[in-house]
């Protein structure tokens, strides 16, 4: 199937599309603080970009999109531009692996968290930080 946006609309909703300060990662760190956690990075520079980077733990944590990481439990096949988002998806995939190993090889702890998760649970996200963190 055809894209159902013109090249100007589709750059116009893609550009909108944020990749800092997204409503997952401002929910996490508002129960963060709420909880008191504190020695936290934001885009912190090290490989992967982490949402959240604690450096004196070396824990790195990334809030995965359902969509962009295909979530196995609520991942939407989309219905247009088939192949474009499918490799685009299996690309992010790839190179999520490849972040964790290397960070892993640089004595990185790594813990993803599913932007789901966040929305039905942020007290246990929180909470896997905290364990993850002693």
């Amino acid at each position: 199937m055809a894209d159902v946006l013109t090249k100007k609309q589709r750059s116009y909703n893609m550009a909108r599309i944020k990749s800092k300060n997204t409503g997952p990662e401002l929910v996490l760190r508002k129960i963060l603080s709420k909880n008191k956690v504190r020695g936290y990075r934001l885009q912190y520079k090290i490989l992967g970009r982490p949402d959240l980077a604690f450096p004196k733990t070396r824990l790195a944590v990334f809030i995965d999109g359902c969509f962009w990481h295909k979530c196995p439990l609520c991942f939407v096949k989309p219905t247009s531009r088939i192949e474009f988002w499918k490799e685009k998806i299996r690309n992010n995939i790839k190179r999520d692996k490849r972040v964790n190993t290397s960070l892993a090889k640089n004595d990185w702890k790594i813990l993803r968290i599913w932007e789901h998760e966040l929305r039905k649970n942020p007290d246990k996200a929180c909470l896997k930080i905290i364990k993850r963190l002693k």
